[in-house]
């Protein structure tokens, strides 16, 4: 028994005496604690609408007793359209020049002629954020007077090729930038704290290279095989996709045609960019760690940051504003996302690039100036 507790104590002496150890064991909690709390308020934000959030509608033949509803919502504006105008309201919110149309004339008719089925009926665009939610206000306010015996038929104007390019936009730079990152994360911690470990990095050092030049090699040469790692994981998507959305009766259709080579290029540039960061990031915290294994423990916290980044349009969709084209990484998701849904334009992918090659050239000289440390290069 004594000697259990003499291995215990030494064991609790050498995690709980060495501040990164312990600060590896902290951080994933205060950090989940704190990324959970922000996601919280977003999708409360986006379940709720906000007291300055107005929604714009056309209505066509509004009764009376709804409309004394829809004046008492504040939140709502409306506008009344005749029934030839139709057709050219669904335009309009196709262009977002309004976010609903609520077609009351099913409704109205049945006064005059009883036998006809009474019926409201909703369009909206699901590929806008504000057009979903304004049609989930007028659905509610509709329903709540529905005394009588119709139905309110919500019908979604967005083409298929609407619906799948939104769906790209929020899936795919998630998997892009996890992909990336994945492939980041088996190359970076051996190619520096692994050599560390080995002690063949001080001897690298001792060569009369200067410490700069052999921090951008490292970056740019890891950089060049994590996306090696990366181009697979992305063919292997677009390969996929087809079979993805033309399963189960879906009737939406995917094809990589869809996008010209102006896409794929920006795309390109913007992968190329951002696994620069990624690498430096993570060739920082080697440079720091003592070993492979405290480097692997390090880049636990980095990945959850990195995670909901790479989540940002899942959540956050239309709130990310044009601020996040000059932060590392979401600037890279939110401009992976305009190209898929085809709103990219080239000077945003262009700053995207030159934001992320900036931070990849300050972390290379932060770098730079770590390999300067004699004490962290020799772990002590």
């Amino acid at each position: 028994m004594k000697t259990i507790l003499t291995i215990m104590k030494k064991e609790f002496a050498r995690i709980f005496k060495d501040r990164r150890l312990v600060l590896s064991l902290i951080l994933p909690g205060v950090l989940i604690y704190c990324i959970y709390s922000l996601l919280g308020n977003v999708i409360g934000d986006m379940l709720t609408p906000g007291a300055d959030q107005t929604y714009k509608i056309a209505v066509i033949e509004l009764p009376a007793e709804i409309e004394a509803d829809f004046e008492a919502m504040p939140s709502l504006s409306y506008e009344k359209i005749a029934a030839s105008e139709l057709e050219n309201a669904k335009q309009r919110v196709t262009d977002g020049e309004i976010d609903a149309v609520a077609d009351f004339s099913a409704f109205t008719a049945t006064a005059a002629s009883p036998e006809a089925a009474p019926s409201v009926a909703i369009y909206y665009n699901s590929t806008e954020t504000n057009s979903s939610a304004a049609q989930s206000l007028v659905y509610a306010i509709v329903a709540a007077r529905q005394t009588t015996n119709f139905t309110i038929a919500a019908q979604d104007i967005a083409s298929d090729k609407d619906v799948t390019s939104m769906m790209l936009s929020m899936i795919a730079p998630m998997l892009l930038v996890t992909f990336i990152y994945a492939g980041c994360m088996s190359l970076v911690p051996e190619s520096i704290a692994g050599e560390k470990e080995r002690g063949s990095f001080a001897t690298m050092l001792v060569t009369p290279v200067k410490r700069s030049h052999i921090a951008l090699g490292k970056i740019i040469s890891l950089s060049a095989a994590s996306l090696v790692s990366a181009a697979c994981s992305f063919v292997g998507i677009v390969l996929s996709l087809p079979k993805m959305f033309q399963s189960d009766g879906a009737g939406m259709s995917f094809s990589a045609a869809s996008y010209g080579f102006s896409d794929y290029l920006l795309l390109f540039l913007v992968i190329i960019s951002t696994t620069l960061v990624i690498v430096a990031l993570m060739s920082l915290l080697s440079t720091v760690a003592k070993s492979v294994k405290e480097a692997n423990s390090y880049a636990g916290p980095l990945m959850i940051i990195i995670l909901v980044m790479a989540m940002g349009n899942l959540f956050l969709g239309d709130k990310i504003g044009s601020w996040a084209y000059f932060v590392p990484i979401l600037n890279s998701v939110k401009t992976m996302g305009e190209i898929f849904s085809s709103t990219a334009k080239t000077w945003q992918a262009l700053a995207v690039t030159l934001t992320n090659l900036a931070a990849a050239g300050a972390l290379s000289f932060a770098l730079a100036k770590l390999f300067d440390s004699e004490k962290i290069i020799s772990g002590s």
